[in-house]
């Protein structure tokens, strides 16, 4: 069980409350001995397998590195420390990179490590804490308020909070090495337990060299893309490593909570907490998501969880050993019987039963034990699940079914007997039985259904329109994407209220039209069961949405009776400002609002795109159309009596939108959260949140505080001034960032020669490819665009425009002391603020020009990048004034330390990509190694960069 109940909450004696508790413990020494711990082992095992010449030069390198960041950054120790790196071979290169990637690594870790170690002091009284996001705390903030504790428990078992977490190419470090960390997180954790005998301790240490040694020696470059499939394999672990226990651990934690304040626990069908994935599902500008492959990740996923209900299925089996039970469990056994012998009498030769699927009671249950003989059954059928999966992953013909255990279809199949066999211990007074492991597997089951993630689909609108326009064609309609817009919401409107089929089975459509057409038919095969919504990437229209309803009416057996719900996602600006329009004509359309009562229970989802929007207008137009929009989009559907549902696309970085969730939610507008929070969780964002179980419980308590809090907190007015500055900024702001980034001849250039972008490739983090089609800027996706910047140390996405903007507001009236009322009083303001701080505090304009003087060849691009320094370090000091900061992060301590952690390992980082980029470049052309150069060379420059760009993603944790 992870953690335990904190003892402040009321009900529970607590000798240490809120006002009087002080930090009775060290915290910060122990992280600080933790990371030299970790990083001098490290070294002194490097030392055992390195060579003592480039031991020394690897000290040197540290030595340097050291001096350069306590001497505030002057010209003379960074030019040593340039001078020194630039004249090391490639071998050399690759092992500077290598030792800073995983003492990167390592620190994360340990700070990972310490924040548990922290939480749970704080559990026990003996600390304080800086953020406070303790369900307890957040329940008694809302008492205080106003909020009854029965208004806060029905907000508490009706809200939801689904994390979907994408195969996004962010998380730069490989499986096998997020392993060996985790190991190593549970060593350091072993080392700070006090009952430790000498001997164990010894085991522990011994445990953790053989760890930190294996993490050395193995190859940090992952030496092939990885498939779909391969992406959602890693999810699937992430739920199975942490996610599994953690989701009904803490709901019981929240059951306990409720009830020491005298109320009910959370209903059995609760679902605070749900789960999807993009793996196997995004075909949006990838080629290699193709129905087969969406058929096999269901597949996978279906597997997974057979193996996952089997393990709790054989322990329940074993524990449940009681001799009686209610007379609806003997009742319903017997049915259960009958079935058997019925399906066994008629079918007698598909009956094989298998002796080795079973650890325990594979021959025989005795009858007098109405909980095994309930077991029994439905591990058979699990078991069944399991092996027709299996088959299906081996491209064998599925096993011979066994009538009397027909495989599980659907998650109330599996949840029927097991709420019988609840109420049975419940009517028998055997609660504390019924409260346990079987109630974790009902709940797990409520949440996980049979997949453990549902899986969207996604694609982009104007594939769509391709496909409809090779249809209509081919029925001699004219093409489809000739057509006004008005005309093809008559055309699609006439096709949905029709019954006659339009699509017929001959049709020509072939390359990506009958991907289209094939991906509608794998959906109607596979089911809503395995499946969650169908999102439309580039929406920009009406029609974009029924054309997809008309595609899955068109493409299932059952005529769309079953069909996902479609989601428009809107990604540009454009997109965000016309939002209103496109859900408005969808909800006056008398079919799509008639099927939206009758299917959805007039609940609309749409997604929004933080990603392609900041990189469409710069980082604070995205924030501010964001947050209109969602106002607007409520107002909408709330005039049309249907219930609007929000999905964030946000990435890791606060360019993508990313950011500390309990912030973001927070600072959502009043009325957008409405008991459901639909949230991407992306590339390096999963380890952070569910990395480690005490992480994965943090993570969940954090998301059910933040909905609690938005939905139950009084709606701030903002006031009209607020609003009109902000859009004055925000025209400012735009209009600077799209005269740069599209306007200047340049800017793309600039962006090539002077950031990774071209090599980013190299790393193969991700299926998708960089770009969604051939292009500029414009097609390039938002996450390499990000990264790219991030690489340098100028993060140009999140700054652009801000400063011409700030420099706007404080010519207003009264504009200095506006912007710091908004930042005080105002939490969407103040956070965009804080995330924009703590990215600019990782900013580093004399590394950025290290990245000019040597990559960028043209003088006049070289001065374009001058420029864009200043405009950081303008923007830096403007931010610094609003914050009324000396420094930047003065608010934020712990960020800030940090940061500084990790500076001295950045520098040299840096510094050797730059060296690595100048090489590979001369000796390639458009990413080909250039004839006459040894493969071999070219094979050490591609590994040796790879490491920096990881290690630089380790230490900014960061990537995209």
């Amino acid at each position: 069980m992870v953690g335990a109940m904190p003892l402040a909450m009321k009900g529970v004696a607590n000798p240490l409350t809120k006002a009087s508790r002080i930090d009775s413990v060290d915290f910060i020494s122990p992280l600080q001995q933790d990371v030299n711990q970790l990083c001098d082992t490290l070294l002194a095992l490097i030392e055992l397998q390195l060579p003592p010449h480039d031991m020394a030069i690897l000290e040197k390198v540290r030595s340097l590195a050291k001096i350069y960041d306590s001497s505030f950054k002057d010209d003379a120790s960074f030019n040593d420390l340039a001078t020194l790196i630039e004249n090391l071979d490639v071998s050399q290169l690759t092992v500077v990179g290598s030792l800073f990637s995983n003492m990167c690594n390592l620190a994360n870790l340990a700070e990972h490590v310490h924040r548990i170690r922290r939480r749970r002091a704080f559990e026990r009284g003996e600390s304080s804490l800086l953020t406070h996001f303790f369900l307890h705390e957040i329940v008694e903030e809302m008492e205080d308020k106003g909020k009854t504790l029965q208004e806060i428990r029905d907000q508490l078992t009706t809200q939801t909070v689904e994390m979907v977490l994408t195969a996004h190419p962010t998380q730069a470090v490989r499986r096998s090495l997020l392993a060996k960390l985790h190991e190593i997180a549970r060593c350091i954790q072993s080392n700070h337990d006090q009952y430790l005998t000498p001997l164990e301790r010894k085991d522990n240490e011994e445990k953790l060299r053989s760890c930190l040694l294996g993490l050395w020696r193995t190859d940090e470059v992952r030496r092939s893309k990885p498939k779909p499939e391969d992406e959602a394999r890693n999810i699937i672990h992430v739920i199975e490593d942490t996610v599994w226990d953690a989701t009904p651990t803490y709901m019981s934690q929240m059951d306990r909570y409720l009830v020491s304040r005298g109320l009910e626990p959370l209903p059995l069908d609760a679902k605070p907490f749900l789960f999807g994935s993009w793996a196997g599902g995004d075909r949006d500008g990838n080629p290699f998501v193709t129905p087969a492959v969406t058929r096999e990740v269901v597949a996978i996923n279906r597997y997974r969880a057979a193996c996952l209900y089997l393990t709790e299925i054989e322990n329940l089996l074993f524990d449940l050993s009681l001799h009686y039970g209610s007379d609806e469990l003997i009742e319903y056994n017997k049915k259960i019987a009958e079935f058997v012998d019925k399906a066994r009498k008629e079918n007698p030769g598909n009956y094989i039963p298998n002796k080795i699927r079973y650890k325990e009671f594979w021959n025989h249950v005795p009858p007098t034990e109405p909980f095994r003989v309930c077991f029994y059954h439905i591990r058979d059928r699990m078991s069944a699940t399991r092996e027709y999966c299996e088959a299906l992953l081996a491209n064998h013909n599925p096993p011979i079914a066994d009538p009397a255990a027909p495989i599980y279809t659907s998650k109330h199949e599996l949840l029927e007997p097991l709420l019988v066999m609840y109420r049975s211990l419940v009517e028998t007074g055997d609660k504390i039985l019924a409260e346990g492991k079987l109630k974790d597997l009902i709940r797990r089951v409520n949440i996980f259904g049979l997949t453990l993630v549902k899986l969207d689909i996604r694609q982009e609108a104007d594939e769509h329109t391709n496909a409809m326009s090779v249809i209509t064609d081919y029925l001699g309609l004219g093409k489809y994407e000739d057509l006004k817009e008005d005309q093809r919401l008559e055309f699609l409107t006439g096709v949905l209220e029709s019954k006659r089929p339009l699509i017929p089975r001959d049709h020509p459509a072939t390359g990506k039209a009958r991907n289209v057409l094939d991906t509608f038919e794998a959906i109607s095969e596979i089911g809503s069961e395995a499946l969650g919504a169908y999102i439309i990437s580039m929406c920009m229209r009406p029609s974009d949405v029924l054309a997809v309803e008309v595609f899955q009416r068109e493409c299932s057996a059952d005529c769309g009776a079953n069909s996902l719900r479609v989601v428009p996602l809107l990604e540009t600006i454009y997109a965000l400002r016309n939002s209103t329009l496109v859900l408005n004509t969808l909800f006056e359309n008398k079919w799509y609002r008639e099927h939206l009562r009758t299917r959805f229970d007039s609940v609309q989802e749409v997604m929004i795109g933080y990603s392609d929007s900041g990189k469409d207008g710069g980082r604070l137009t995205s924030a501010w159309e964001l947050y209109k929009a969602q106002e607007r989009m409520v107002e909408c559907a709330e005039k049309h009596g249907v219930t609007l549902r929000f999905f964030h696309g946000r990435g890791g970085t606060v360019g993508r939108g990313g950011g500390p969730q309990h912030l973001a939610i927070l600072s959502q507008p009043p009325r957008t959260v409405n008991k459901y929070l639909r949230v991407t969780i992306q590339g390096e964002v999963m380890e952070q949140d569910f990395g480690l179980p005490a992480l994965a419980w943090k993570t969940l308590e954090v998301y059910t505080t933040a909905v609690l809090k938005a939905d139950l907190n009084d709606p701030v007015p903002v006031k009209k001034e607020y609003r009109d500055v902000l859009d004055m900024m925000s025209e400012v702001s735009c209009s600077k960032y799209r005269e740069i980034v599209h306007g200047d001849g340049r800017f793309v250039q600039y962006f090539r020669s002077a950031t990774p972008e071209q090599e980013l490739g190299l790393l193969n983090i991700g299926s998708r490819p960089q770009k969604r089609k051939e292009g500029g800027i414009e097609t390039l996706r938002a996450i390499p665009w990000v990264f790219a910047w991030t690489q340098t140390r100028l993060h140009l996405p999140v700054w652009l425009g801000l400063g011409a903007a700030l420099q706007a507001g404080m010519k207003a009236e009264n504009g200095i002391e506006l912007l710091r009322e908004m930042y005080e009083k105002w939490p969407f303001f103040r956070s965009f603020f804080d995330l924009i701080e703590m990215v600019l505090a990782k900013a580093d304009p004399h590394i950025s020009s290290r990245y000019d003087d040597v990559l960028v060849l043209d003088e006049e691009q070289k001065q374009f990048g001058v420029m864009l320094r200043e405009r950081l370090v303008e923007t830096i000091d403007l931010v610094l004034k609003v914050a009324g900061e000396q420094q930047l992060l003065d608010k934020d301590r712990v960020q800030q330390r940090a940061i500084n952690t990790r500076r001295e390992w950045l520098t040299p980082m840096n510094l050797a990509q730059v060296e690595l980029l100048k090489r590979w470049r001369s000796v390639t052309v458009k990413g080909v190694v250039k004839e006459g150069v040894a493969a071999e060379e070219g094979a050490a420059l591609v590994d040796a960069l790879i490491i920096s760009m990881k290690g630089l993603s380790s230490a900014l944790q960061n990537t995209g």
